[in-house]
């Protein structure tokens, strides 16, 4: 019961670690100023919220702000449309008849949105760092407030995986 107990406080504790990818042949080193991509949605409510959590953040991971035109790295943000399935999980332990029921079943299928951002070179639109969200977006009925707190918690996640680390 307590290595039960100590295995859920780690996964708590551990948070949500997003996974990433970079160019391995990139000195992240040479980079150090940053700008949101002339192409960043930043007219509509979640754009806007994207790219101030973005900006508020980077420079704390070493990048400092500038204009498109004098950045070293652009910043681009989508949100990718997903289908997640719902499944039921195998019941290994049961049977039905003289077979075991350890098959996993798909009862239905939601559409969500993930937030991905990466890092190119504005000369040359080469991508160097990659991230995605391991966790929907915010659904339509989380608004305001609530809303904001939970882009700028998936930004976070995102940009502490920069720079990589090798």
């Amino acid at each position: 019961m307590f290595i039960l107990r100590l295995f859920a406080l780690t996964l708590l504790l551990s948070g949500c670690t997003a996974p990433y990818d970079y160019a391995e042949d990139t000195d992240f080193q040479r980079f150090t100023s940053v700008a949101l991509a002339p192409s960043s949605d930043v007219n509509s409510l979640d754009g806007a919220r994207i790219g101030a959590a973005a900006e508020a953040m980077l420079p704390a991971r070493g990048l400092r702000l500038t204009m498109p035109a004098q950045a070293s790295l652009w910043l681009h943000y989508r949100l990718l449309q997903e289908t997640k399935l719902l499944t039921t999980m195998p019941s290994m332990f049961s049977r039905h008849g003289s077979v075991w029921d350890d098959e996993e079943r798909v009862y239905g299928a939601v559409r969500q949105q993930r937030l991905e951002l990466w890092l190119t070179e504005p000369q040359n639109g080469k991508v160097l760092w990659r991230s995605k969200h391991p966790k929907a977006f915010p659904a339509d009925n989380i608004n305001g407030m609530a809303r904001s707190r939970r882009i700028e918690q998936q930004v976070a996640e995102l940009l502490s995986n920069y720079p990589p680390r090798p």
